[in-house]
C-alpha cells in the first residue's frame, strides 16, 4: 500500500509536522494519527473542516483523502467545529468559518439598535492570514479562527 507524506499544522506558530499515511487511509484515520502527533482537536463531529493547501474543505469521517483533495506534500491544518472568538472581553463559541458585522454586534449586545442614530464599530485582531486585523464594517465578513479577537464599541452620532 503506498503511502504519502503531509504536512500538518498541529498548533498556531508552530512548524507544520510531517505525517506518513496511506493513500487510502480515511479522514478519520488521519484525525487519530493527527492528534498521536500531538494536535489538540477535540472530538469533531462526523463533518470535520480541513485547510488543504489554504482551501476550506468539508470533509466526512468516511471519506478517503483523495476524496477530500489531500494528495501527496499536501500541507493541512483542521479545526474544531466549534471556535473559540473573543468578543469583548468574553469567549464566545462560534460554529462557521467567517463572521459577518451583524453577526459580531448581536453577539457583543444581543441585537442591533434600530435607532438612526446608534452606529457600532467593529475592529478585529488575531485573525487568520493574510488579514490579521483591521476593521469590518456593515454588510461584510471576516474569516475567522480560534483565538481571534473582536471589539464592538456603539456610540451615538451628534
Amino acid at each position: 500500500m503506498k503511502q504519502i507524506e503531509i504536512q500538518v499544522h498541529l498548533a498556531e506558530g508552530q512548524q507544520p509536522k510531517a505525517i506518513k499515511i496511506a493513500e487510502d487511509a480515511t479522514i478519520e484515520q488521519l484525525l487519530k494519527e493527527i492528534q498521536a502527533a500531538g494536535a489538540a482537536i477535540g472530538e469533531p463531529g462526523e463533518e470535520i473542516i480541513l485547510w488543504v493547501e489554504n482551501k476550506e474543505v468539508a470533509c466526512r469521517r468516511h471519506h478517503k483523502l483523495h476524496e477530500c483533495g489531500i494528495k501527496d506534500g499536501h500541507r493541512i491544518q483542521c479545526h474544531p467545529r466549534d471556535l473559540v472568538i473573543i468578543v469583548n472581553t468574553r469567549e464566545k463559541k462560534w460554529g462557521k468559518w467567517d463572521i459577518s458585522y451583524d453577526e459580531v454586534v448581536i453577539l457583543a449586545f444581543g441585537s442591533i439598535s434600530s435607532d438612526p442614530n446608534v452606529v457600532y464599530t467593529v475592529t478585529f485582531s488575531k485573525g487568520p492570514e493574510p488579514k490579521r486585523d483591521g476593521s469590518l464594517v456593515k454588510g461584510r465578513s471576516v474569516k475567522v479562527k480560534c483565538g481571534m479577537i473582536l471589539n464592538v464599541t456603539q456610540t451615538n452620532k451628534s
